[in-house]
């Protein structure tokens, strides 16, 4: 045999040794690669079971109701203004009338009759809380129920005790006239409630539009005030329908 073929003494050529233990690294290698690919994935990626555990313990917890924001853009409720409260007429003091009644109010009339008052016709029928024709407005009607110029047809209203009048108290109101021709209205003041004034004092209203006065009462009734009467000018206007009154208020 020649040198570079077969076993030398009984050895295995050096090359093939080298060659062998190549393949022997190489195999080794490979069942490393395996076995990291079997064993590792199952490590990394979670079981079905164990997804289908942890949706489910989601779902058992409750979520959280979302609380509402009030937005920039969205409006505030603003709070309805209510009526301004309107004070009570103090009575004179050192009066010789005793009466166990309420103190009237300064407001006569404003879409209600104020505390302490009471409205009443003679020859009229007088209805508070009446709808002003063609307005949402409400006020009190007076219609005429006289037939002729010498019957009085007269509006009274009547405090429930005296009111301390001063110089300058002045009488506020407001007079729907009646259709076609108006209304006209001889207003008088009274410190008694058995009695019209003796002074008077003539308003005119246009027809079926409002007309605001302003009455120096004072001067009508120096003193106190009980009474006031709103008598239709017959002898004037025999043709005077119905009428509205509002917004009668006392003060300065």
């Amino acid at each position: 045999m020649s040198a570079g073929r077969g076993p030398i003494g009984g050895l295995p050529r050096p090359r093939s040794a080298a060659r062998l233990g190549q393949r022997t690294r190489y195999a080794l290698l490979v069942t490393v690669v395996i076995c990291v690919a079997v064993a590792v994935p199952p490590l990394l990626i979670p079981r079905q079971d164990d997804r289908a555990e942890a949706s489910g313990a989601q779902g058992s917890v409750p979520s959280e109701v979302p609380v509402p924001r009030i937005s920039a853009s969205t409006p505030r409720p603003t709070p309805t203004p209510g009526r301004p409260r309107v004070p009570s007429c103090a009575a004179p003091r050192g009066s010789a009338v005793l009466e166990i009644t309420p103190v009237p109010a300064c407001s006569i009339y404003a879409s209600a009759l104020g505390t302490g008052w009471q409205a009443s016709g003679s020859g009229t029928n007088v209805t508070p809380g009446r709808p002003v024709p063609d307005s949402d407005q409400i006020a009190i009607r007076i219609q005429k129920r006289t037939k002729t110029r010498e019957q009085p047809a007269t509006v009274t209203l009547l405090a429930a005790s005296p009111v301390a009048m001063g110089a300058g108290t002045r009488l506020r109101l407001r007079v729907y006239g009646g259709r076609q021709y108006g209304t006209i209205l001889r207003l008088s003041a009274s410190p008694s409630a058995g009695r019209a004034g003796a002074k008077t004092v003539t308003l005119q209203a246009p027809p079926e539009r409002w007309a605001a006065f302003v009455v120096h009462v004072g001067a009508l009734s120096p003193g106190r005030l009980r009474r006031i009467d709103l008598a239709i000018a017959t002898d004037q206007l025999p043709q005077a329908y119905e009428f509205y009154l509002d917004d009668i208020t006392l003060g300065k």
